[in-house]
């Protein structure tokens, strides 16, 4: 067996682990937003949706690693796989904009804190709304655009709309 055979079984063990413990974690994030694993209410800021958007983010994330271990390095030439890893990036840059998106223009109050650092000194203080709001709203609405954006792009692609014939 050729060096770069094992180091492309190993990278492929690697990201089956790593797959398998981010789709764990977000697994468990969304059953607490579904209420089936109990939680404190007074510990959560934010809708459920929110706590599961975030989940999903996880879940998904490490669902598309998974599946690339398992594929290997030639597998982004199968149109399954092309198909898979679409939905899966997909809905995770679809829940990711979420939060962000709530954040900046959900209702309720934001508690934002900012933190300054000069070497070893550092001054936290409390953050303004207007700002925090903008700042993650501003971003929300440009990580939507992405998205937007992805699944144009990638949709086209898969099905060879584009007319560059390198499927």
């Amino acid at each position: 067996m050729s060096n770069r055979q094992i180091s492309t079984q190993s990278q492929g063990g690697m990201a089956l682990l790593m797959g398998l413990i981010f789709m764990a974690v977000g697994g468990l994030i969304i059953l607490m937003a579904l209420e089936i694993i109990p939680m404190d209410p007074s510990s959560l800021h934010a809708p459920r949706w929110v706590l599961g958007a975030a989940g999903a983010l996880f879940f998904l994330s490490g669902a598309l690693v998974f599946l690339q271990g398992i594929a290997g390095p030639d597998g982004e030439h199968d149109a399954l796989m092309r198909w898979v890893q679409y939905v899966l990036v997909l809905g995770a840059m679809v829940a990711f904009s979420s939060v962000f998106l709530w954040v900046g223009f959900g209702p309720g109050e934001r508690e934002f804190q900012t933190t300054t650092s000069v070497g070893p000194l550092s001054v936290t203080g409390q953050g303004d709304d207007l700002l925090g709001r903008c700042l993650f709203g501003g971003f929300g609405v440009l990580t939507a655009l992405g998205t937007a954006y992805y699944a144009f792009q990638q949709l086209t692609k898969i099905l060879n709309l584009s007319g560059d014939g390198d499927e």
